[in-house]
């Protein structure tokens, strides 16, 4: 089959790099704004509810963190087949990986659904806290099949080295769910009013319209998965060589946050929604660090497919050199106006306090988490994961006791545990960057 629509490694390298990137920045930044949105709108039910939101954006970390079983398999192994004139395969790959992501999907949701009380137990949630919590996460965890598979569909979308058409997509129900929040958690229109819920019902609505969209625009590029009857178990096998040294890295993360909001939640509700908020306001920076990943991972992977190793190295170095300077520009907006962006989604001066402390301190390392995200991209593209995960779990985890030591022990209070995050994204990235300077990426590439 003729794959030359899908080829990026033959153009203009700076050129392909914010031709992937910008829309991957922008889809990825939307993304976010899903959460802001609901966060804009549940702020107005109070602080719990913003807190409850906050907590549970954790636990949904955690769980979005495990898609990476299947989602970062499917853009290499499409990337790489492409790479390779293979276009058939990359369907198979892509289907293969669409039912790994599914199953994820309803295994988690299950599971997760049984446990969040305990949970909201070790994240120290007081009990109206934790009821706003349940509501809003058993909805979304009823429906967690449309995030998964909107995910998967979008990896595949980032093999082929098209991220403008999620980001339409991602646009379009985007604004669909802005419109959904205020009609069904304060009942516009003659709905029922539905609180914090509401919030939960139009994410999975706009996640499912998502969905069909994608569907709808690989079937124009006439690249619609190949789904089999059977399991591929080599295919299988190999997405998950590939994912879950990240996905484990991610969960892992994950976890260590909810224990991290026990000694949060030690200085009080105010503390757990402002970081609840600044976590939705540092989205922004993250994934435009994700924008950038993509990036790395399609064309390291389509390069390390036509068995040009050298442009791939050059192009994950170039790549991270454009993501340092706009990250640059982010970070001094985060610490020049942490006032104006606590406003937009909070009045209540205690949470803005926090949030100020909060993101002043972490727009010191902002370039550092640019580091580590997008040399986790290139590690991606070259399908060996594993060096990525050894540095993040245990840089992650030291947050746990270097956040008491500085909050509690040396009494900073909660600008220790801010510290303690800025302290170890700068560790991942200096590490992760040395880590593929040294060309650990090339040891799973066969010679």
């Amino acid at each position: 089959m003729d794959n030359s629509q899908y080829l990026l490694i033959n153009k203009n390298l700076h050129k392909t790099i914010f031709g992937l990137s910008i829309p991957g920045m922008i889809s990825s930044v939307l993304m976010t704004m899903f959460q802001l949105v609901d966060a804009y709108w549940v702020g107005k039910l109070g602080a719990e509810a913003l807190a409850a939101i906050g907590g549970s954006a954790f636990i949904l970390w955690a769980i979005f963190s495990l898609t990476a079983m299947s989602t970062i398999g499917i853009t290499t192994l499409v990337a790489q087949k492409i790479g390779a004139g293979n276009e058939g395969e990359a369907k198979i790959s892509a289907g293969q990986g669409l039912f790994l992501n599914a199953v994820t999907a309803v295994i988690l949701s299950i599971g997760v659904y049984f446990i969040q009380d305990y949970l909201y137990v070790i994240m120290g949630f007081n009990e109206e806290v934790a009821e706003q919590a349940r509501i809003y996460l058993s909805l979304l965890l009823a429906g967690m099949i449309f995030p998964f598979w909107f995910t998967g569909l979008e990896a595949i979308f980032r093999g082929l080295g098209d991220t403008k058409t999620p980001t339409i997509v991602l646009a379009i129900t985007l604004v669909l769910n802005g419109l959904l929040d205020p009609i069904f958690i304060f009942g516009w229109l003659g709905m029922p009013v539905l609180g914090i819920g509401g919030a939960a019902m139009a994410t999975v609505l706009a996640h499912g319209i998502a969905v069909v969209l994608c569907l709808l625009f690989l079937k124009n590029k006439k690249f619609l998965p190949a789904f089999q009857l059977h399991i591929n178990w080599p295919i299988i096998h190999r997405l998950l060589n590939i994912g879950i040294p990240i996905a484990v890295g991610g969960f892992i993360f994950s976890i260590i946050y909810i224990f991290l909001t026990n000694i949060i939640s030690r200085f009080g509700t105010p503390a757990i929604a402002a970081i609840g908020v600044c976590h939705r306001i540092e989205g922004i920076a993250w994934f435009a660090c994700v924008g950038f990943s993509v990036a790395a991972s399609t064309l390291v992977g389509q390069n390390i497919g036509a068995r040009r190793l050298n442009e791939a190295r050059r192009a994950a170095w170039w790549v991270n050199g454009y993501g340092a300077l706009i990250l640059f520009f982010v970070s001094l907006f985060y610490f020049i106006f942490p006032e104006f962006l606590m406003s937009v989604f909070t009045d209540d001066p205690e949470v803005q306090r926090y949030g100020v402390e909060y993101l002043r301190i972490i727009a010191l390392f902002e370039i550092s988490l640019g580091f580590e995200i997008i040399m986790e991209g290139a590690f991606s593209g070259a399908g060996y994961t594993l060096p990525v995960m050894l540095v993040t779990v245990p840089l992650s985890a030291a947050r746990i006791p270097l956040a008491w030591f500085l909050a509690i022990h040396l009494n900073w209070g909660a600008s220790g545990i801010w510290w303690a995050i800025g302290l170890t994204t700068f560790l991942k990235g200096l590490v992760n960057t040395l880590l593929f300077a040294l060309g650990l990426w090339k040891k799973k590439i066969p010679q």
